[in-house]
């Protein structure tokens, strides 16, 4: 009967020629442009948001999650940017702190959908690649060596080198994304992409210890024990990367060591092998372009 009866007055309503669905919701994608008003009070009171020009209905608006718009002053702007600083070195630090124990736990979430969880990788890796600069031009750690002074041809091909050297860093990405499509293949249907996940994550868990090992050069900065801090470095830093890049293979492709570990053996050194190559073929390229 109540069917009946719904059936009834929609085809009075057709009949009457009433036919009105409900509004679209306005896309926020086909924003208007900003009209020529002044800036004054009147503008940001209005209910509408003023990034895509949706109404909104609470302080964020509900399309695109802008907070509603003020006029900047001078203490609205340092909050903002202090929040942004904080929100920023409150989601890194989270993420390098869960890559310490879970590079490849980390990568796989991120890959499974969590993300809101993970700082993205891209975004970390700048991050990190800044504050290696920062840390490398503070104690000079390139500019002491062996030769040092000895000639002056020799120092200013060592400048030109050092200028292209500080980027090397970067090739650990290419290393582990290759061994592990070599290794691994498409074992749990990871894409390409997916695999650079993986890579970009381990690479920021080791510029993260790089950064680290090179704090007690900005205290102590004698060149005696800057030259000693390289030696020592060579032996304990390439351990250490192999670590996480094997942690990070069994945690990302969930791997059981006491029966995956040939594939695993292959992969690290596949990933030791490209290091050592790219890493030459690197260095070789530089001396073509500064001799």
């Amino acid at each position: 009967m109540q069917r009946a009866a719904r059936s009834g007055v929609s085809l009075m309503m057709t009949q009457s020629g009433d036919t009105r669905q409900p509004a679209p919701a306005k896309d926020a994608s086909q924003r208007q442009p900003l009209p020529d008003v002044p800036i004054d009070a009147a503008w940001f009171a209005s209910q509408d948001c003023r990034n895509c020009g949706v109404p909104r209905t609470a302080a964020y608006c509900g399309v695109c999650g802008q907070k509603a718009a003020a006029r900047l002053v001078w203490r609205d702007a340092w909050r903002e940017t202090w929040d942004r600083l904080r929100y920023f070195e409150s989601s890194s630090a989270k993420t390098l702190a869960k890559l310490i124990l879970s590079p490849g736990r980390v990568a796989r979430e991120y890959v499974l959908g969590r993300r809101a969880s993970h700082m993205h990788p891209l975004k970390l890796l700048v991050a990190l690649v800044a504050a290696l600069l920062i840390v490398l031009a503070a104690n000079r750690y390139f500019h002491v060596y062996d030769f040092s002074g000895r000639s002056g041809d020799v120092d200013r091909m060592a400048s030109r080198v050092l200028a292209y050297g500080n980027w090397s860093f970067s090739l650990g990405i290419v290393a582990i994304f290759a061994a592990a499509r070599a290794a691994f293949g498409r074992r749990l249907g990871y894409n390409a992409i997916e695999l650079g996940v993986l890579a970009v994550y381990c690479q920021n868990l080791i510029l993260a210890v790089i950064i680290v090992n090179l704090l007690p050069t900005l205290i102590w900065s004698d060149p005696g024990f800057v030259l000693w801090h390289k030696t020592a470095s060579q032996y304990y830093l390439y351990a250490i990367k192999l670590v996480i890049v094997a942690t990070a293979y069994c945690q990302f492709f969930l791997l059981d060591p006491r029966r995956d570990w040939l594939r695993l053996l292959a992969a690290c050194l596949i990933y030791v092998g490209l290091s050592w190559l790219l890493l030459r073929a690197y260095a070789l390229a530089i001396f073509w372009l500064v001799r």
